[in-house]
């Protein structure tokens, strides 16, 4: 089995951070050997230095100190049923912590960790992983950069030795961070190549502007230029600390070998977080368009969205329930408007995406060329009715059932339980986020889920983001009533 290097953009398989972050977990106490439940983790109660949660918009600082203990730094979610554990360090960070003008340093230097140690080259590395019969992933994602992998449990302790000796000593050789610095500029060239990944790199972009929530995580093509050997050798002994990390562990294993085996790691990090104070994201005023023109276009990448809540927002619930309605299904609102009346689109879709510190509204289709305008213009008006006019409680009903439904599957597993509780705890989120869910969307009223959706969500403040054939679609984008601004750029431009 090959060594496994992941897509930064993509959670690591089978146990890593979870299919995207979504609402935490409570952890349980560990169960005997013989219980084939969930146990939990080793830490009890609330996290005993997390802050109250930040304002949406407001500013923020990411460290957190002093640092917790190793035992409350660590979720474990035994499960001895098969004989596999599975162990993932993740540690606070991403790629809005990329310096000023070195866009691309957060995943770089994250992927020198699988490029060589002190005590072994790369192919040695490789080699003594497939001895083990597994993989080590990396994962870069919004909030949190991540390593580890599945093993059969006679190969854990081997397993959690490697998976020090990377963390702790490696030696970001020149010449391979040359070789990670090319593998990720090609992935910038095949990321203008897709007209949906150059779509939601500009989205991003273009709701923060100028601001280091717009990071994308292969960063610019100037910016990944700029990366020096030095500046990699700062950043990693600031992103791999104590205050950053969170240990994620599930499977056949059991917290005293976890513990003792990741002592050497916990002692060897540096007390010093990476601090970021985040001033709050440029408001949105007004609908602004921009055209990312590419030639010979016959379907348009449409995305639509502005800045939202953070992932502890109090409101954060109702209006996740109430976009899982508008646009979170194959029969939700948007869906039946741009797709079934009027077969514009295949898709059409609506996400709360939010994240530590930041958040943002998207809406997408993928039209045909000589629709796109038409369905710009739609989703506009349907996010519009959607906010002033609100959801009938048979809407928001239906939604509420979808999600409740959907809940076990999110957990049922003990990877998937860990993967929620790491992600509570990256997120901000209560411990206990997981298990008061269903809870929670229950006690939600229809009117208090109308309520949040006017409060919260901005329909006459918006970025449209087209990667279109410009010269077809403009003109009739131009003549649309109420916008604030329309601009073309080249689909090439960095």
């Amino acid at each position: 089995m090959g060594l496994g290097l992941r897509d930064p953009l993509r959670s690591p398989r089978r146990g890593g951070l979870c299919p995207g972050l979504g609402p935490g977990g409570r952890r349980l106490p560990r169960a005997p050997r013989r219980d084939r439940g969930f146990p939990s983790p080793i830490a009890q109660g609330r996290h005993p230095h997390r802050r109250d949660p930040p304002s949406p918009f407001g500013a923020v600082s990411m460290n957190e100190s002093p640092p917790p203990s190793l035992a409350e730094q660590t979720i474990l979610v035994a499960h001895h049923a098969l004989p596999i554990a599975n162990v993932y360090l993740h540690f606070r960070g991403g790629p809005a912590f990329d310096p000023p003008g070195l866009e691309g340093l957060t995943s770089l230097t994250h992927r020198m960790l699988m490029r060589g140690t002190r005590r072994r080259g790369r192919a040695e590395l490789e080699e003594a992983i497939e001895a083990l019969g597994t993989e080590m992933s990396t994962s870069t994602q919004r909030d949190a950069v991540s390593i580890g992998g599945s093993v059969l449990g006679r190969n854990l302790e081997a397993f959690l030795e490697l998976l020090v000796e990377v963390v702790t000593e490696p030696t970001f050789e020149t010449d391979e961070l040359e070789k990670v610095r090319r593998e990720i500029q090609a992935e910038q060239v095949a990321g203008r190549d897709d007209d949906a990944t150059l779509a939601a790199i500009w989205f991003r972009r273009t709701v923060f502007r100028g601001h280091p929530f717009g990071h994308g995580a292969v960063g610019t093509a100037a910016g990944l230029a700029a990366i020096t050997r030095e500046d990699v050798l700062s950043f990693a002994a600031r992103l791999y600390s104590r205050p950053n990390l969170v240990v994620g562990a599930s499977g056949d294993l059991e917290a005293e070998t976890l513990l003792t085996r990741l002592r050497p790691l916990y002692d060897a990090l540096e007390d010093a977080p990476l601090v970021g104070h985040f001033d709050p994201p440029p408001a949105v005023v007004g609908r602004h368009i921009l055209l990312i023109d590419k030639p010979e276009r016959s379907q348009a990448q449409l995305l639509i969205g502005h800045p939202s809540m953070v992932a502890c927002d109090p409101d954060y619930l109702a209006v996740s329930l109430a976009t899982t309605a508008f646009g979170g299904t194959f029969t939700a609102r948007l869906m039946d408007e741009v797709r079934v009346k009027r077969g514009w689109s295949y898709g059409a879709y609506a996400r709360l995406a939010s994240e530590r510190a930041s958040g943002n509204y998207m809406m997408q289709a993928a039209p045909a060329l000589t629709y796109a305008p038409e369905t710009m213009q739609l989703i506009f008006d349907e996010y519009s009715r959607f906010v002033d006019e609100g959801l009938t409680d048979d809407e928001i009903e239906f939604a509420r059932g979808y999600l409740l439904n959907q809940h076990p599957f999110r957990v049922e597993v003990p990877s998937l339980r860990c993967g929620q509780v790491v992600s509570a705890r990256i997120l901000g989120r209560p411990d206990d986020s997981i298990d008061t869910y269903c809870d929670r969307l229950r006690a939600l009223s229809p009117e208090g889920v109308r309520d949040a959706v006017r409060r919260r969500l901005r329909p006459q403040d918006l970025h449209a983001i087209m990667v279109c054939t410009a010269a077809e679609v403009r003109p009739k984008i131009e003549a649309m009533p109420g916008l604030s601004s329309v601009t073309v750029i080249d689909a090439n431009t960095p």
